[in-house]
C-alpha cells in the first residue's frame, strides 16, 4: 500500500516554509522558498521528489486562499486547503 504524503506551507510575504510529511507525521522534506517563479519551481521539484504526479498530486495546506502561489498550485489540479492560522492557534 503506497504511503500518503501531504504538503504544508507556512505563508509569508517574502518567503514560504514548506514541509512534506507522511501519513504518520514523519518529515520527508522541508525547504524555504521565495515568493517568486523560482520558489514555485523549487516547490514543484520538491513535490515531484516526494512522489507527486498528475494522477496523484500531493494535497497542500496553506495559510491563505489567495495569491500567485495558491493560483499556480490550483492550476495543477491538486487539492488546496486554506487554513486560517488564527483558527489553528485557537484550536
Amino acid at each position: 500500500m503506497p504511503m500518503t504524503v501531504y504538503c504544508g506551507i507556512d505563508w509569508a510575504e517574502e518567503h514560504h516554509d514548506v514541509a512534506i510529511v507522511n501519513d504518520s507525521g514523519g518529515l520527508i522534506a522541508r525547504l524555504k522558498i521565495g515568493d517568486d517563479a523560482a520558489g514555485y519551481r523549487q516547490l514543484i521539484d520538491l513535490l515531484a521528489d516526494a512522489g507527486d504526479n498528475p494522477q496523484q498530486p500531493i494535497p497542500v495546506a496553506i495559510e491563505t486562499s489567495r495569491g500567485l502561489l495558491v493560483a499556480c498550485l490550483r492550476a495543477t489540479g491538486r487539492q488546496i486547503y486554506a487554513i486560517n492560522p488564527v483558527a489553528v492557534a485557537r484550536y
